[in-house]
């Protein structure tokens, strides 16, 4: 017999409008790209839940896509649900800030190979990763206890953000913080687990099966 699974995709956001040689601001609004909207869309499964963070480039990554689905005759999410704790790491005072001075400030820190920052780094008045990992967490728990109870298999789609999906995705596989940072998150890709639930996760394996990374809306 088939075991239940939930499909969960994590769509990140469209690209976001930021001044040359500035970290992104805490909320801007998206540059939208039509054709990676439309190659999107044709991926997206009908009758989902969508998960939206309340950020502006997420909601307004959701509306473009829900307009691009009706415009091709398709139903948009059977249900929307905007979730604050999906929200992007919080970057305090480096949220708009120069570059430049960013870098100064992290002149003495350690360094990444693949990010401007370590898991454990915090920005003044912010969140570091870790922190942001600990939030998400405490989000997948409730989630997959959720999904476990009412065993709610329909496509479950979450409208995120670079490093909560970085995080879900050490999450899921258990990753080292400092590996998940070295993944890279296309704006517009798709990260898709199938979630098993608990009662029927019984062997080895664990409850998260992957199915992709950074799938791009569009292919090269």
């Amino acid at each position: 017999m088939k075991k239940p699974v939930t499909k969960c995709i994590w769509i990140r956001h469209a690209p976001s409008w930021r001044p040359e040689g500035h970290v992104p601001a805490h909320d801007p609004d998206i540059v939208p790209d039509r054709a990676s909207a439309d190659a999107l869309a044709r991926m997206l499964p009908d009758a989902a839940h969508w998960l939206i963070s309340p950020l502006k480039r997420c909601q307004q990554t959701a509306a473009q896509l829900e307009q691009t689905l009706t415009r091709m005759g398709r139903p948009g999410a059977a249900q929307k649900t905007i979730t604050n704790e999906i929200i992007e790491q919080d970057l305090g005072q480096w949220a708009g800030a120069k570059l430049d001075n960013v870098w100064a400030e992290l002149q003495s820190a350690p360094r990444h190979n693949f990010s401007f920052q370590t898991p454990d780094i915090i920005p003044p008045e912010g969140e570091s990763f870790a922190q942001q990992y600990q939030r998400i967490s405490v989000f997948m728990d409730r989630f997959s206890t959720e999904i476990s109870a009412t065993e709610d298999s329909r496509p479950h789609i979450f409208f995120a953000h670079a490093h909560t999906i970085r995080a879900v995705i050490a999450y899921c596989l258990d990753l080292p913080l400092d590996r998940a940072l070295s993944i890279q998150i296309g704006n517009y890709s798709q990260t898709i687990f199938n979630f098993l639930p608990h009662q029927h996760a019984h062997h080895a394996g664990g409850q998260w099966q992957i199915e992709a990374i950074n799938l791009p809306a569009t292919r090269p």
